[in-house]
């Protein structure tokens, strides 16, 4: 009779313990299904995420575009998509094209050139440098050393044999096959999230709101400006300065002037700078050529030391207040991982993980520019 009772009183406390411990669970369980259907739609997805990413990538940045042209195109959405995409290709593909384009009409120069540098020795130092104060007296000896020994050895070390370079060559024609397949993939994604920008962007927010509330609208829009300012200011700085530098090499009569263009496109992407392969140009033609070419060539490249500065921030900043340092970093771990979208998500996503912490530790975008003008 005692265990009766006991049984009786205690069965309800066992009963909503377990409906506790269920009710504790069951969101443990829905998330864990949740992820693992994420994990394994990306899994299937996997192929054709590098496309996704640039096609998100190109969309995020035209998007104002295509809303103005949505107005002027009476209200027509395709053919605001269809220019929109004729601008993607301008502005993002054909640069790449024409690169690849370049180093495969210059092959054979280039293969070359190679060829010939590891027995190129410096020239004589000029007689100038000898009489720089202070300088001149270690500068004559360091380059002899470098003419006599160092310069033919170090370049017979790090460039490769033309045999190699061709098989190189030949080698990447498949990558650059499967490049374009990638590029038109990435631009019918691009088209088909633009066609559905709207429920796109409703879906994101949603999702955004869910997870943290009015916060996580807030970072998704930081997002989105983020990226259309990473990619206007990483792209649009490239192209000036090449077509710039190329100019320059052009009037001073550089010898495959459009390669060494195409060179520093590359290096501005990849955040070094186009300035620098100018001044290689520069001392080239020092030696080479006239004068009068070398200092045509020196005024472009000082030039372009300044834009190197100067263009590329100019349109970052109308967008978002992110660091070069970040901008660099972002960029060559985006490429290590993501291929060439990299070069706009890494910087991207860095920086965001930049304001989440900043956001943590209380210090606003705002608080940290007023700390940094006080400075």
């Amino acid at each position: 009779m005692i265990t009766r009772l006991k049984s009786f009183f205690t069965q309800p406390e066992a009963n909503f313990q377990g409906q506790q411990a269920e009710g504790q669970l069951k969101p443990v369980l829905t998330a864990l299904a949740v992820g693992t259907l994420l994990l394994a739609a990306l899994w299937v997805l996997k192929p054709f995420l590098l496309p996704i990413l640039g096609a998100i990538t190109i969309s995020v940045t035209f998007w104002p575009f295509v809303l103005k042209l949505h107005k002027l195109l009476f209200g027509s959405r395709v053919a605001a998509v269809f220019c929109t995409a004729l601008a993607a290709l301008i502005v993002f593909f054909m640069p790449v094209a024409l690169i690849a384009l370049i180093f495969a009409q210059h092959v054979k120069d280039v293969s070359h050139l190679i060829s010939i540098l590891p027995s190129w020795q410096l020239p004589a130092v000029p007689a100038w440098v000898g009489h720089i104060p202070h300088l001149g007296s270690h500068i004559v000896p360091l380059w002899d050393h470098l003419r006599e020994n160092s310069l033919p050895s170090l370049l017979k070390q790090i460039i490769p044999p033309p045999e190699t370079l061709i098989s190189m060559v030949l080698s990447s024609a498949g990558s650059f096959g499967s490049l374009l397949v990638e590029f038109g993939l990435t631009l019918i994604a691009m088209v088909i999230i633009l066609l559905h920008a709207e429920k796109l962007i409703d879906v994101l927010e949603r999702i955004s709101v869910r997870l943290a509330g009015e916060a996580g609208r807030h970072f998704l829009k930081r997002a989105e400006i983020t990226m259309r300012g990473v990619a206007l200011g990483v792209t649009l700085t490239a192209i000036v300065e090449s077509l710039f530098g190329w100019l320059g090499l052009m009037l001073a009569g550089m010898p495959m002037g459009s390669v060494i263009a195409a060179v520093m496109f590359i290096s501005c992407v990849l955040q070094f700078g186009g300035a620098w392969v100018l001044f290689a140009s520069t001392i080239w033609l020092y030696f080479t050529a006239p004068l009068s070419h070398a200092l045509i060539l020196l005024v472009f490249a000082l030039i372009a030391v300044a834009n190197d500065n100067f263009l590329q921030a100019l349109v970052i900043r109308r967008y978002v207040r992110i660091s070069v340092i970040t901008i660099m970093f972002g960029a060559f771990g985006g490429i290590a991982t993501l291929g060439f979208a990299g070069v706009f998500v890494g910087p991207t996503l860095l920086y965001l993980v930049e304001f989440m912490l900043q956001e943590w530790v209380g210090l606003s975008p705002k608080d940290e520019a007023e700390k940094t003008s006080s400075l």
